[in-house]
């Protein structure tokens, strides 16, 4: 992990990604000593396909599954 100090360095945002890019490692920026920010690099695990649970699994339907419910038609009274 690298400690750069906004205080001592002008940090060009490019340099940085590309050193996180290379390295994978992480960068902890700070301002006079105390950590600020902290920028990690990003990997396919963190992509965002914790919501879809059921992303990838195989969908079935019923063969009748067009078909009219008759508790359905009863409950209307049709």
């Amino acid at each position: 992990m690298k400690h750069l100090d906004l205080d001592e360095t002008n940090i060009d945002l490019t340099v940085i990604i590309n050193e996180i890019a290379a390295n994978q490692s992480e960068i902890v920026i700070t301002r006079q000593g105390l950590p600020v920010a902290r920028i990690i690099p990003y990997t396919i695990s963190d992509a965002p396909t914790k919501n879809y649970p059921l992303r990838g699994m195989p969908i079935k339907i019923a063969a009748d599954f067009d078909e009219p419910m008759p508790e359905l038609w009863d409950a209307l009274g049709k």
